[in-house]
């Protein structure tokens, strides 16, 4: 019965053994799942940030674009006006 005992005993251990390594290869997977979570959560907001960039960008690029619009009608404006001058001074 000892002997018996000695073998179970001997089996748990190994059990003990095998969970005890497998909990361990858990906690390795669960430090790298935080760091690419931590370092996905980092290239998020740098996205974020370059997304928040282009729409400044692209703000800034439509007010210009709508000055160059409203130049360009004063332009034509003082062009049709330039032209009715320059009739009158013709003979």
């Amino acid at each position: 019965m000892a002997k018996e005992s000695a073998e179970q005993v001997e089996k748990a251990a190994e059990s003990l053994g095998g969970i005890a390594a497998a909990v361990s290869q858990i906690n390795d997977m669960n430090t790298q799942i935080a760091s690419a979570a931590e370092e996905q959560s980092a290239v998020a907001g740098e996205i974020n940030s370059n997304v928040g960039n282009i729409r400044d960008v692209a703000d800034k690029t439509a007010a210009g674009a709508q000055q160059t619009a409203s130049a360009s009608e004063e332009l034509a404006r003082l062009s049709s006006t330039l032209q009715d001058l320059m009739g009158r001074f013709r003979m």
